[in-house]
């Protein structure tokens, strides 16, 4: 496994939080192999922990910024609170990931980051999602959904994202390259009964048709 990811489960198994390693290292994970370099730490979390989330990481010395759209964030610490639907950014000592300048809004930055693959376990980005009862929502409006069991998997004791919804995710911009070859990576491994919910969620998704249904 790799040692940033096991960093990554050890702090937050203290967390008291429900989380899942999702992006291209749940991918690793399921493949149980390195499939390329990755830029950060992507970790699925839900919106009923957000107050725990940010308390834990202030109170482990993380600075935590809230992402505000247009590359702007705002930097948060225990005298603020987190909005519904922001993602949040974190970062701790010497992160040469991400750089800040001056906001023109008032409590707000700008960041550039640097996507010259992560190298220590100093960059986190928690990705919030809903949930409904044991069911991981991934369109509330599309009613796309997964039981929670097979929406999170296990490598060892991390979770991760399955890979039908970690690739789902990923379809919005399959132009990307490093995105198309994850699917051509991981798409053959799946289960049946995976491929089967993905191509159906991705055919909702695109119903006019998407560039991945040629090699399925």
């Amino acid at each position: 496994m790799d040692r940033l990811i096991a960093e990554a489960g050890s702090f937050l198994s203290d967390a008291q939080i429900r989380w899942a390693v999702c992006g291209g290292y749940a991918l690793d994970l399921f493949l149980e192999r390195t499939i390329r370099k990755h830029s950060d730490i992507d970790i699925c979390v839900f919106e009923n922990d957000r107050d725990t989330i940010l308390k834990y990481m202030l109170k482990n010395s993380w600075q935590v910024y809230e992402f505000r759209g247009q590359g702007k964030v705002r930097p948060l610490d225990d005298t603020t609170k987190s909005n519904v639907g922001r993602n949040l950014m974190c970062i701790k000592g010497e992160c040469e990931l991400v750089k800040f300048y001056p906001g023109e809004d008032p409590g707000t930055l700008y960041h550039q980051f640097f996507h010259t693959g992560i190298s220590a376990f100093n960059y986190i980005e928690f990705l919030f999602n809903k949930n409904n009862s044991n069911y991981f929502v991934f369109d509330e409006a599309k009613k796309i959904c997964r039981d929670m069991s097979k929406a999170v998997l296990f490598n060892g004791s991390i979770p991760y994202l399955a890979p039908e919804i970690a690739l789902l995710y990923k379809s919005s911009q399959a132009e990307r390259e490093e995105y198309h070859y994850d699917f051509e990576q991981t798409y053959p491994h799946m289960s049946s009964e995976q491929k089967e919910w993905f191509s159906q969620k991705l055919d909702i998704l695109y119903p006019e048709g998407h560039k991945w249904r040629v090699n399925m």
